[in-house]
């Protein structure tokens, strides 16, 4: 045991899961952490909210799905005041958004290995500490990201209700209807809303499986514009269009998506 290790405080820690080999494996790997005690364990969300109340845990290690309610109702039943830090330890992919707005320290997907673990435990002690709280958010939306990003990919994708996005070292949730346009940028694409550009690690092509495409058109190989937010096309050379819209963005189509773009005005807009 380093003297480092033995000097940090204690974290008191409650694991919450319905499935006895899975609170197994998190005891087997708290064992080894000197600063991390388990002090107790339950497999059902009502038991839980009772020992949250009861102990006072620094660090709840909690599954999304069990029976009664789910971990995020455990979440809201607590009363009013501190709470402890969260990691989720899930089979689910589904939640990491809902995660990332309750606030949770990290979001871990079964199966995990030891290192995966430990890298959920460095962010706990790092928040308990709370040192360089910008690169934690930072961390915490690769989490979330990575966590979307690992979800397999649907036969028929539809439209995302929510899409999140990045400004200014925050994670921003964006309603699509709220989109003026989507510009390509690198690696990354722009998402105009209003006055406001949000960035998000995404090719457009990806971007227009988020989208209805009863609403977003894709005029350029860079371009995708909200058909709502159309101000007025004027026909240009080579069966192009220029594109105005209503927040004064200005686009030229390419020429290869012109179909699309007939396409779009023969069906009756």
């Amino acid at each position: 045991m380093h003297g480092s290790e033995s000097a940090r405080p204690r974290i008191r820690t409650l694991i919450v899961d319905d499935e006895y080999a899975a609170r197994q494996r998190l005891r087997e790997l708290c064992r080894d952490e000197a600063d991390v005690e388990v002090i107790a364990e339950c497999s059902h969300a009502a038991q839980a909210v009772q020992m949250i109340a009861e102990f006072k845990p620094d660090l709840l290690f909690l599954d999304v799905q069990m029976r009664g309610k789910s971990g995020f109702e455990v979440l809201r039943c607590l009363p009013r005041g501190p709470a402890p830090l969260v990691v989720f330890v899930t089979a689910y992919e589904d939640y990491a958004l809902s995660a990332f707005e309750v606030d949770a320290v990290d979001y871990v997907l079964k199966p995990f290995d030891r290192n995966r673990f430990q890298q959920a435990l460095t962010r706990v002690r790092q928040r308990l500490g709370h040192t360089d709280t910008v690169r934690l958010r930072s961390e915490l939306a690769d989490v979330v990201r990575g966590a979307l990003a690992s979800t397999p990919p649907q036969p028929t994708p539809g439209p995302l209700r929510r899409i999140v996005a990045e400004r200014d070292e925050r994670l921003t949730f964006i309603d699509p209807q709220e989109i003026d346009s989507i510009e390509a940028n690198r690696n990354y694409i722009a998402i105009r809303v209003g006055r406001e550009a949000y960035r998000l690690r995404c090719t457009l092509h990806q971007a227009e499986a988020m989208l209805d495409r009863c609403c977003f058109l894709r005029i350029h190989r860079s371009v995708i514009v909200n058909t709502l937010r159309i101000r007025d096309m004027e026909r240009w050379f080579h069966g192009e269009y220029v594109i105005t819209l209503k927040n004064g963005q200005r686009f030229t189509s390419g020429r290869s998506f012109r179909r699309q773009i007939q396409a779009y005005l023969h069906n009756g807009v």
